[in-house]
Protein backbone atom coordinates (compact mmCIF):
# COMPACT_ATOMS: atom_id res chain seq x y z
CA UNK A 1 0.00 0.00 0.00
CA UNK A 2 1.29 3.45 -0.94
CA UNK A 3 0.47 6.48 1.20
CA UNK A 4 0.15 9.97 -0.16
CA UNK A 5 0.22 13.32 1.61
CA UNK A 6 -1.12 16.43 -0.13
CA UNK A 7 -0.99 19.93 1.32
CA UNK A 8 -3.24 22.74 0.10
CA UNK A 9 -2.43 26.21 1.37
CA UNK A 10 -5.40 28.54 1.93
CA UNK A 11 -5.59 31.70 -0.19
CA UNK A 12 -5.15 33.85 2.93
CA UNK A 13 -1.98 31.88 3.86
CA UNK A 14 -3.41 31.35 7.37
CA UNK A 15 -4.04 27.60 7.20
CA UNK A 16 -3.36 24.46 5.22
CA UNK A 17 -5.42 21.33 4.57
CA UNK A 18 -3.42 18.13 4.80
CA UNK A 19 -4.99 15.21 2.92
CA UNK A 20 -3.78 11.70 3.74
CA UNK A 21 -4.75 9.05 1.21
CA UNK A 22 -3.59 5.71 -0.14
CA UNK A 23 -3.87 3.65 -3.30
CA UNK A 24 -6.31 1.37 -1.46
CA UNK A 25 -9.65 2.45 -2.93
CA UNK A 26 -11.56 1.11 0.07
CA UNK A 27 -9.70 3.49 2.39
CA UNK A 28 -11.21 6.94 2.67
CA UNK A 29 -8.91 9.99 2.48
CA UNK A 30 -8.47 11.90 5.71
CA UNK A 31 -8.42 15.71 5.63
CA UNK A 32 -6.97 17.76 8.47
CA UNK A 33 -6.96 21.57 8.62
CA UNK A 34 -3.85 22.98 10.28
CA UNK A 35 -2.88 26.46 11.46
CA UNK A 36 0.71 27.73 11.17
CA UNK A 37 1.20 26.89 14.87
CA UNK A 38 -0.03 23.34 14.31
CA UNK A 39 2.25 22.94 11.28
CA UNK A 40 5.19 24.05 13.45
CA UNK A 41 4.19 21.52 16.11
CA UNK A 42 3.94 18.76 13.49
CA UNK A 43 7.39 19.66 12.14
CA UNK A 44 8.85 19.54 15.65
CA UNK A 45 7.26 16.16 16.39
CA UNK A 46 8.47 14.74 13.07
CA UNK A 47 11.94 16.16 13.78
CA UNK A 48 12.06 14.45 17.18
CA UNK A 49 10.91 11.17 15.59
CA UNK A 50 13.63 11.48 12.92
CA UNK A 51 16.22 12.32 15.57
CA UNK A 52 15.23 9.19 17.52
CA UNK A 53 15.35 7.04 14.40
CA UNK A 54 18.89 8.25 13.63
CA UNK A 55 20.25 8.42 17.21
CA UNK A 56 22.63 5.46 16.79
CA UNK A 57 23.86 6.50 13.35
CA UNK A 58 26.92 8.66 12.71
CA UNK A 59 26.29 12.31 11.89
CA UNK A 60 26.90 12.66 8.13
CA UNK A 61 29.46 15.19 6.88
CA UNK A 62 28.17 18.68 6.15
CA UNK A 63 30.52 19.17 3.19
CA UNK A 64 28.46 19.00 0.00
CA UNK A 65 25.15 18.75 1.88
CA UNK A 66 22.18 20.83 0.75
CA UNK A 67 20.66 23.05 3.39
CA UNK A 68 18.10 25.78 3.79
CA UNK A 69 19.93 28.99 4.71
CA UNK A 70 17.90 31.84 6.18
CA UNK A 71 18.61 35.54 6.26
CA UNK A 72 15.40 36.83 7.87
CA UNK A 73 15.55 35.60 11.44
CA UNK A 74 16.15 36.47 15.06
CA UNK A 75 18.94 34.77 16.93
CA UNK A 76 20.41 34.52 20.42
CA UNK A 77 23.66 33.31 21.92
CA UNK A 78 23.87 31.99 25.47
CA UNK A 79 26.26 29.94 27.61
CA UNK A 80 25.75 26.17 27.61
CA UNK A 81 26.39 24.64 31.04
CA UNK A 82 26.98 20.95 30.20
CA UNK A 83 29.77 21.45 27.62
CA UNK A 84 31.02 24.83 28.82
CA UNK A 85 30.38 26.10 25.32
CA UNK A 86 27.60 28.16 23.82
CA UNK A 87 24.13 27.71 22.37
CA UNK A 88 23.35 29.53 19.13
CA UNK A 89 19.57 29.61 18.70
CA UNK A 90 17.59 31.13 15.86
CA UNK A 91 14.11 31.28 14.36
CA UNK A 92 14.07 29.26 11.15
CA UNK A 93 11.04 30.27 9.04
CA UNK A 94 10.47 26.67 7.91
CA UNK A 95 11.21 24.77 11.13
CA UNK A 96 10.63 27.20 13.99
CA UNK A 97 13.16 27.68 16.80
CA UNK A 98 16.42 25.79 16.25
CA UNK A 99 19.38 25.58 18.62
CA UNK A 100 22.95 24.45 18.10
CA UNK A 101 25.35 23.62 20.95
CA UNK A 102 28.89 24.77 20.20
CA UNK A 103 31.60 23.18 22.35
CA UNK A 104 34.45 25.48 23.41
CA UNK A 105 36.55 24.12 20.49
CA UNK A 106 33.68 24.68 18.06
CA UNK A 107 33.22 28.21 19.44
CA UNK A 108 36.88 29.01 18.85
CA UNK A 109 36.66 27.60 15.32
CA UNK A 110 33.57 29.74 14.65
CA UNK A 111 35.28 32.88 15.96
CA UNK A 112 38.31 32.24 13.71
CA UNK A 113 36.05 31.68 10.71
CA UNK A 114 34.04 34.84 11.39
CA UNK A 115 37.28 36.84 11.73
CA UNK A 116 38.44 35.53 8.34
CA UNK A 117 35.05 36.38 6.77
CA UNK A 118 35.17 39.85 8.33
CA UNK A 119 38.65 40.39 6.91
CA UNK A 120 37.44 39.39 3.46
CA UNK A 121 34.60 41.91 3.63
CA UNK A 122 36.81 44.72 4.93
CA UNK A 123 39.68 44.08 2.54
CA UNK A 124 37.44 43.16 -0.38
CA UNK A 125 39.81 40.49 -1.60
CA UNK A 126 39.87 36.70 -1.57
CA UNK A 127 41.83 34.85 1.09
CA UNK A 128 43.50 31.53 0.40
CA UNK A 129 42.95 30.33 3.97
CA UNK A 130 40.21 27.77 4.59
CA UNK A 131 37.03 29.71 5.42
CA UNK A 132 35.51 27.24 7.86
Amino acid sequence: MVSKVDLTLADDLESVVMTLSSDDESAEAVKVALSAEQVTSLLQVLGRVRETMLKDKAVPPIEGARFSAVSRTRWALQPEVVTGGSVLAFQHPAYGPVGLVLTPNDSEKLVRGLQIHHGLRVEGRPDDRKLN
